[in-house]
C-alpha cells in the first residue's frame, strides 16, 4: 500500500515540469543587489497568501533589473509532499535583481 503511494509521488514529482518568468527593465545590466525569496499561493494557486514583491523595499534607492519567478525543484518537492494529501499550498521562488 505504502509502496504504491510512495511509486506514485515519485512519478508525479519526475513529471512535475519547472517553470520560469522573468521580467526585465530595460537593458539588462549587471545587477549590484540580488534576493530571494519564496512566495506562497494556496487553493490551487488561486489565493495569494503572501504579499506582493514590492521592488521599491527590495531594492531601495536603486532601480531594478530584473525580476525571476521561478518553479524550482525544491519548491515542487516541497508542495508536491504537502499536497499529497490535500492540494493546498503552491510555492515558488521569486528572485529580484536591482542595480
Amino acid at each position: 500500500m505504502y509502496l504504491k503511494r510512495i511509486a506514485v509521488f515519485a512519478l508525479l514529482l519526475a513529471s512535475a515540469g519547472c517553470t520560469t518568468i522573468h521580467f526585465d527593465n530595460g537593458t539588462p545590466n549587471e545587477a549590484k543587489i540580488v534576493t530571494e525569496q519564496w512566495h506562497h499561493n494556496a487553493i490551487l494557486a488561486l489565493v495569494e497568501v503572501s504579499d506582493p514583491v514590492n521592488l521599491s523595499e527590495e531594492c531601495g534607492s536603486s532601480t531594478w533589473s530584473s525580476v525571476e519567478t521561478e518553479l524550482s525543484f525544491l519548491n515542487a518537492f516541497a508542495s508536491g509532499f504537502v499536497n499529497f494529501v490535500l492540494p493546498v499550498w503552491y510555492p515558488k521562488t521569486v528572485e529580484v535583481s536591482c542595480n
